[in-house]
């Protein structure tokens, strides 16, 4: 129902928040006793026998049925917290309109009509009596569909009193909850994919509820749903960290971060798993009818869950922004930890794998949401060797730009015809050594490659310094929107005519010999790393150099 000014007045969204958090803290302290309640019988092992059997299966069964009370009530912490953020806005936006008309001596009425006594202010008035009811509708369709939003979630925990009740599968067929996920995980995505959209969405709630974390990363759910389901992922996730005595440790730090906006837009992850490294992808922006392009950044060497969401997501931000159209920001797998561990092929073997499958769920969503959306992969150095083997393996984007890349795919297969490939690499970068090393195990130098084209890459602003070469512009471009480079990557990814390769400087800059012993790609990524900034430790020989690169 829409409110009154009056009564938007007396509005409290602050306490949507502090139900969320309530929810939050009651979904905590059930996890936290179930879990005591099954190591305290699982530590007596001293009984034995058909009744400590009996009391084993019924603990299992609490344990799952404690489990889906506490993902619902995490799902009410989210839509409460969610409603009371939008719902402020909201407010705070008619409040300012209706302040404003009348410090400027129009006459407000409470159902948001606004007059002025001079006739020849009537067009004013007119206007900030729109500008008013447009934002008193937006406030109604937000309280309706936040309040069937905590409508349905009231509903589902008083329906779990005795357990979760069945779903219903296409063909009205029952089925438990946590029997119908098993189903799900043993069918294709594109089954996966028709039975849920056959589904009704109380059912689908409550499969979420069951087990957010394979809805959270399962193959062939939609986009939106994984979101969902990665919100209680991340929020269980929090509440494992401050159980281990973790609560302001690093990662705990990070899943709050994933809890909050960013730059006013709830953040979304369509993959999230809690490993050592982390794997997420997360999406910023929308796909919605009319979107013409979407693109996909794999970052570099020594990206985890704990870093991506500074530089990486800002740059993935920025490039949303300026293409008008959405950016995952792809870490779904274990990046290289340090160079010489980027030596090692195997790590874009294995997250290529998850890329490429990641890319038909993709146009899936694309055909689902913006038909005829294009896609451009963007590889970071190391990222650039997933994002080349992703395609060896069948990966079939429109566009792809090799961003600093190490090489164009670990494999001994060919790429797939009818897509644009660009490289993009400053002179001076050092990432030229690895690209040209005899037998590269990353594959070719994606400069000059056949059928890829080497964008200009101009200048970058790092550090209130102009640069056109050299070590820091190896990653550097990213941090600068208004670069040649970054202008470039956008000019690819929304289809415009890109600026051209332009020769200022050698690639490699001759350097003097390397000492006996020390490997020349080596020394030369050191004369270069000190040259730079000085940012390198010699604690040994030249071939034990520890050099703190980006990639």
């Amino acid at each position: 129902m829409r409110p009154t000014i009056s009564a938007l007045r007396a509005w409290n969204p602050q306490s949507f928040a502090d139900a969320g958090s309530a929810a939050s803290t009651a979904a905590e302290s059930l996890d936290t006793g179930i879990d005591r309640a099954r190591t305290a019988f699982e530590s007596s092992d001293s009984w034995r026998g058909r009744t400590r059997a009996a009391a084993h299966d019924r603990i299992r069964q609490e344990h799952d049925h404690a489990g889906e009370v506490r993902n619902a009530l995490q799902m009410v912490a989210d839509e409460a917290s969610d409603a009371g953020t939008d719902l402020a806005y909201a407010r705070e936006h008619v409040l300012r309109l209706v302040d404003a008309a009348t410090g400027a001596g129009f006459r407000v009425a409470d159902d948001g009509t606004v007059t002025h006594p001079d006739p020849g202010r009537v067009t004013a008035a007119a206007e900030f009596s729109g500008s008013i009811e447009s934002g008193l509708a937006a406030v109604d369709g937000l309280d309706e569909r936040y309040g069937s939003r905590l409508d349905g979630l009231a509903t589902d925990l008083a329906s779990m009193v005795d357990g979760q009740p069945d779903v219903t599968l296409p063909g009205n067929r029952p089925l438990d909850a946590d029997a119908a996920v098993r189903v799900l995980e043993s069918l294709t995505p594109g089954q996966v994919r028709d039975i849920l959209e056959q589904m009704a969405p109380d059912d689908i709630r409550r499969l979420i509820q069951a087990n957010p974390h394979v809805l959270g990363n399962l193959p062939g759910v939609p986009f939106d749903l994984r979101i969902q389901a990665n919100e209680i992922n991340i929020r269980n996730a929090l509440v494992d960290e401050i159980q281990a005595g973790r609560s302001e440790g690093r990662r705990a730090r990070t899943l709050r971060e994933m809890l909050t906006p960013g730059d006013g837009r709830e953040r979304q992850f369509v993959t999230f798993v809690n490993t050592r490294q982390g794997r997420v992808v997360e999406m910023i922006g929308t796909l919605r009818p009319g979107t013409r392009n979407a693109a996909t950044y794999v970052p570099g060497t020594g990206t985890t869950i704990d870093t991506a969401g500074g530089d990486n997501r800002r740059a993935a931000a920025e490039l949303a922004d300026q293409t008008n159209g959405p950016v995952f920001l792809y870490l779904d797998g274990d990046l290289p930890p340090d160079l010489r561990a980027a030596t090692s092929p195997a790590f874009a073997g294995a997250m290529a794998a998850r890329l490429e499958l990641f890319g038909t769920e993709l146009d899936a969503e694309i055909a689902r949401h913006a038909p005829g959306a294009s896609t451009t992969y963007i590889g970071h150095s190391y990222g650039g060797v997933v994002v080349g083997t992703a395609e060896q393996l069948g990966l079939t984007p429109d566009r792809v730009i090799y961003a600093s890349s190490a090489g164009t795919g670990v494999h001994d297969l060919t790429h797939p015809g009818g897509v644009e490939r660009y490289s993009l690499t400053f002179p001076g970068d050092p990432i030229h050594y690895a690209q040209s090393l005899p037998g590269n195990p990353h594959g070719s130098d994606p400069d000059s490659a056949p059928g890829v084209t080497r964008l200009d890459t101009g200048t970058v602003q790092i550090d209130g310094r102009t640069y056109d070469s050299g070590i820091k512009t190896h990653g550097g471009y990213w941090d600068d929107p208004h670069s040649t480079a970054f202008r470039n990557m956008v000019k690819v990814i929304t289809g415009q005519q890109p600026d051209l390769y332009v020769a200022r400087k050698p690639d490699v800059p001759e350097l003097p010999p390397p000492p006996l012993g020390a490997p020349a790609p080596l020394w030369g990524l050191y004369l270069l790393n000190d040259r730079a900034d000085g940012d390198v430790d010699l604690p040994g020989p030249i071939p034990d150099i520890p050099l703190k690169l980006p990639w």
